[in-house]
């Protein structure tokens, strides 16, 4: 079976960090793409280029030495954070040893957190870029996970709904600037954004067109296209695509169902078809997502409202 480093080399802030003198202490995998890492590091330099998703930091030990180039009057230490969005770019000094705590969360997953939860357009569902601040309650919710050992029997639970708590906190207070309603322009609106995800959820096993997408939105197909693009930052195709992975990772990991059968309710046409759509996203293949399943993922967490 892969090692934990290798799995989480998914994460380009992660594999920055192991290509520098950074030691990964433990990981865990969440549902919904989600993982927590602790890293020890010391004496070394670290760049992060554009990563593909968002990252929470809070330093745990150490850290006063630590410069961001891109923000040198920013002091580091413990229980400060930082938030690194997607496609940020930052260059680290890292002087004397420190601890933190990494939460990685997919862009996708995020924005689709705050449509659920918060019933927020996708396009201001960006992460703010910050460098060490304050955040009494984010760095209570780190510190709880931080203190968990994550191999008990009841971890995998607590380390769900912390995380999930952690998002809440991200999207009530640390998005960039969120426009009014008034001032969004484009886009589908808050009513046809839900019909049109309603009805991916519901046609994904049977396969989902555009027509089937704009007739929920209640538009033409070609005025949908561009509206979705416009609310989601990409294709209705990519969309449902990435639906179809995040659906074939959960049931997997929820187990029960024979990976054929977790293919035909996914929509893909066969399980190598399946297999990889979950290569591509970085999961590896079908019975090795199943096989990784932990005990959160088949006990999940009530969904909120």
């Amino acid at each position: 079976m892969p090692s934990a480093a290798q799995d989480i080399r998914q994460f380009d802030v992660s594999t920055a960090l192991l290509e520098s003198r950074a030691k990964l202490l433990r990981s865990h995998a969440l549902p919904d793409g989600v993982w927590v890492a602790h890293w020890g590091n010391a004496d070394t330099r670290t760049a992060y280029r554009k990563p593909g998703h968002h990252t929470l930091t809070i330093y745990l030990q150490g850290g006063h030495e630590v410069r961001c180039h891109e923000a040198p009057s920013a002091r580091g230490e413990p229980g400060r954070l930082c938030t690194l969005p997607s496609g940020h770019e930052s260059n680290w000094d890292v002087n004397g040893s420190l601890e933190l705590l990494h939460i990685y969360l997919p862009t996708l997953q995020f924005a689709q957190s705050a449509e659920r939860w918060l019933d927020l357009d996708p396009r201001f569902a960006a992460l703010a870029e910050q460098i060490f601040f304050h955040d009494q309650r984010l760095a209570a919710l780190c510190a709880d996970i931080a203190s968990l050992d994550w191999n008990g029997t009841d971890a995998p639970l607590a380390l769900q709904q912390l995380t999930l708590d952690v998002q809440e906190q991200l999207l009530n207070q640390h998005t960039v600037h969120r426009a009014s309603a008034r001032e969004v322009k484009g886009g589908l609106s808050p009513a046809a954004r839900r019909r049109v995800i309603d009805c991916v959820e519901s046609r994904l096993a049977g396969g989902v067109s555009l027509g089937d997408l704009a007739e929920a939105a209640c538009l033409s197909e070609f005025h949908f296209a561009r509206m979705f693009k416009a609310s989601f930052g990409m294709s209705p195709h990519a969309w449902v695509m990435q639906r179809r992975v995040e659906r074939a990772r959960r049931l997997l990991a929820q187990g029960g169902m024979g990976l054929e059968m977790v293919a035909q309710q996914c929509g893909y046409a066969h399980l190598s078809h399946m297999n990889a759509a979950l290569k591509r996203a970085g999961l590896g293949s079908a019975s090795r997502v199943a096989k990784q399943a932990t005990p959160a993922a088949r006990s999940p967490v009530p969904s909120r409202s």
